[in-house]
């Protein structure tokens, strides 16, 4: 399906299909594809309940059920122009090779996926780039990562259409690694991913389980808003929360990123997710917080091609 079916389509995901559509629009021409590619987080695994004799789980990273799009199309003069659904006026036209250009702050780190992929030999010609991320940053779930996975699969995708040969996923996590520094844990989920597994620091993968051997744990991602009081009076407000979330039944509570901020992820029975999210707010109420924000999480698949 090429990209104006995908934009026309009506049971295609709406934000796929108004990238595609925004693509047409900024570029003239249809993309030849459109690649999505899942935020991904860490999680600290159920403890076990005490005196079962199981060894304590380690954590590990996962993808989440939402999504980060790119839509591309080749070009033949080695220019890259960029655009973003979230930033209409900051369009850019781009070198591949040789000097680098100064790309906007959103589209830095795109920019160098793809000069490390042209240095690889993958997409020299260039290429027309539209991306578009489904979360705000005040989320708390990392957008760099996808977005860098997105836009070097959709162009080594283009390049393989035309007769070329794309690096593999273990080559292009190098390429990344080497190119753009990030975390490499969450960029490994981005591209490795498998629905209900959680991927190890070796690399290996497990379902994730409760700890009790009952049904899945239920995930959600609480975003604390800013108090009045500053950051000092949010961070005491938000652990607050979180000890009131463990003892309205949550099993356990993590950072979904690598260091510590507004958003903890927080794993429960599914039959307590109500009052967990009770216990919370009014944590937050009585810490003079704003009521938080609320994401549901499941463990979703790597990246994919949608056309």
């Amino acid at each position: 399906m090429n990209g104006v079916d995908l934009a026309r389509r009506a049971t295609a995901e709406p934000l796929l299909r108004l990238l595609a559509h925004g693509f047409a629009t900024e570029y003239h021409r249809r993309p030849e594809a459109v690649w999505r590619a899942p935020y991904a987080f860490r999680l600290t695994a159920p403890a076990a309940p005490p005196h079962t004799g199981t060894a304590p789980r380690a954590g590990g990273v996962a993808a989440a059920n939402w999504h980060v799009a790119a839509a591309v199309a080749p070009r033949e003069d080695g220019m890259l122009r960029c655009g973003s659904l979230h930033h209409p006026a900051e369009t850019a036209e781009l070198p591949l090779t040789g000097p680098a250009g100064r790309a906007p702050g959103w589209a830095a780190r795109p920019y160098a996926a793809l000069r490390a992929l042209a240095a690889a030999g993958v997409g020299r010609g260039g290429a027309d780039l539209q991306l578009n991320a489904t979360l705000p940053d005040a989320v708390g779930l990392s957008a760099a990562e996808p977005l860098e996975c997105a836009t070097a699969l959709a162009v080594a995708s283009v390049h393989a259409d035309r007769g070329g040969c794309p690096p593999a996923r273990a080559q292009l996590a190098r390429l990344l690694a080497a190119a753009v520094p990030g975390d490499d844990a969450l960029r490994r989920a981005v591209l490795f991913a498998r629905s209900g597994q959680l991927l190890a620091p070796d690399g290996s993968s497990r379902p994730l389980r409760s700890p009790d051997g009952g049904p899945p744990p239920s995930l959600l991602l609480v975003t604390a808003r800013l108090a009045t009081g500053g950051p000092t009076a949010t961070a005491t407000a938000l652990a607050t929360a979180v000890h009131d979330a463990l003892r309205a039944g949550a099993w356990s509570a993590s950072w979904p990123g690598l260091r510590p901020g507004r958003s903890v992820l927080l794993a429960m029975p599914p039959g307590r997710r109500a009052a967990v999210r009770s216990a919370v707010a009014d944590a937050c109420r009585r810490g003079d917080l704003p009521v938080p924000r609320f994401l549901r999480i499941t463990v979703a698949d790597a990246a994919r091609r949608e056309d």
